[in-house]
């Protein structure tokens, strides 16, 4: 008898309010199997489909596992492999050049979370552009402004856990399509439904979560601002 392979508890990298937990089942020491989380509040043993292939993704043959160099005119697809320290070393070259000739600011972070996690998004890329005196950048185009539309709503960029939501008895979803992006609140918010809470959608798109709400009012692009005025 083959013995049972073994169980090794993750959390999902991608920036989602979800923060789904799952088991990763290893055997001789390669991934076979992700399974989700069942004593997880929220993940509640299933996991969306941008997760359930990780493993896919983790071993797929075109998967880059080393550095390239492009090795020829731009849009060939010439690429020649070398080494993680020559690639280093070249940034780090051409970093000196640039802080030497035209300081700090003409260095422009320009990226987001994608998988990264907090501490290599929002930490150690962090201490690294400060070190530098790059160019500060907020980082989220579309983040930004929700952020900034819930700190004047409440006060603070937080939001209650998802079960909450079976104590509203009216919701209203702004711009927010949570069938796509964030499907682990969709079960509650259901279940809060059928207790006899009304769901309002705004949005200009008919989306999928609109097609489930009680009110879909699709304002014309751009002047959802006049409807919040009243």
């Amino acid at each position: 008898m083959s013995p049972s392979p073994l169980r090794v508890r993750g959390v999902c990298p991608h920036d989602c309010p979800d923060t789904c937990a799952f088991l990763t089942e290893v055997e001789d020491g390669r991934a076979v199997r992700l399974l989700a989380d069942p004593a997880h509040p929220v993940t509640g043993g299933w996991l969306c489909a941008k997760v359930r292939p990780y493993l896919q993704h983790v071993y797929h043959p075109d998967r880059l596992t080393h550095p390239l160099r492009r090795a020829g005119p731009k849009g060939s697809g010439q690429w020649r492999r070398i080494t993680w320290d020559e690639a280093i070393a070249e940034i780090a070259t051409r970093w000196r050049d640039i802080l030497a000739r035209y300081g700090g600011e003409a260095i422009l972070p320009y990226s987001y979370s994608g998988t990264l996690g907090l501490v290599q998004m929002s930490v150690a890329s962090a201490r690294l552009w400060n070190r530098l005196g790059a160019s500060r950048l907020i980082r989220s185009i579309c983040g930004e402004a929700a952020a900034m539309a819930v700190n004047a709503t409440l006060g603070v960029r937080r939001s209650p856990p998802y079960r909450d939501v079976l104590n509203s008895r009216l919701v209203i979803l702004w711009g927010h399509n949570p069938v796509s992006t964030a499907p682990h609140f969709m079960p509650w918010l259901l279940r809060a439904r059928r207790n006899g809470c009304t769901v309002v959608v705004i949005d200009p798109r008919r989306t999928r979560t609109a097609r489930l709400a009680d009110l879909h009012l699709a304002p014309r692009p751009a002047t959802d601002g006049a409807l919040a005025l009243g």
